[in-house]
């Protein structure tokens, strides 16, 4: 499939931990061809070369595209520094997502830290037959958990350090 390039205009962004952002984007081209497990990448100001940050979710209804990323560098700082109304330069939706089969089907999904986010639209595709395993280094990393459970699915959550859910990796 053949990539867009599109200016999306930020309508939200929040943070959810040290670190990490929620953002979503007025992208109607590309989240009308989203599908789950994609990617998009993002020009960040003058840095050379884009990011690449996992969809998190889209709504080809509506034309709205949700990414959730973590500042690691340069470039995911200078993006969690913008404000609604702010236009990104985009390119998407990239890779071949995942395979998705019949709702009926019951699946597992593990993730962990900022690798969790592609996993909601695979759990909101399956609901209540999805059971989702995430790990995260403490309490306070912990994301999209409400997500996972408001998509129906059942939820287990892991820290490095116990302070939340199963005490382990």
């Amino acid at each position: 499939m053949r990539y867009l390039q599109e200016m999306c205009q930020i309508v939200a962004i929040t943070p959810l931990a040290q670190g990490v952002y929620d953002m979503m984007l007025s992208a109607p081209a590309i989240a009308g061809k989203a599908k789950a497990g994609q990617f998009v990448h993002i020009l960040c100001g003058e840095h050379l070369l884009r990011r690449p940050i996992s969809i998190a979710g889209f709504q080809p209804e509506t034309g709205t595209l949700r990414l959730v990323f973590e500042v690691r560098g340069q470039g995911t700082k200078w993006l969690s520094e913008r404000s609604v109304g702010q236009s990104l330069d985009i390119l998407g939706p990239l890779g071949h997502g995942f395979p998705l089969l019949d709702k009926s089907k019951k699946v597992v999904l593990v993730g962990g830290g900022i690798g969790t986010p592609p996993l909601l639209p695979v759990a909101q595709h399956y609901g209540e037959n999805a059971t989702v395993i995430t790990g995260f280094r403490h309490q306070a990393a912990c994301i999209l958990q409400q997500d996972f459970a408001a998509a129906g699915a059942s939820t287990i959550l892991c820290t490095d350090d116990g302070s939340a859910g199963f005490h382990g990796f």
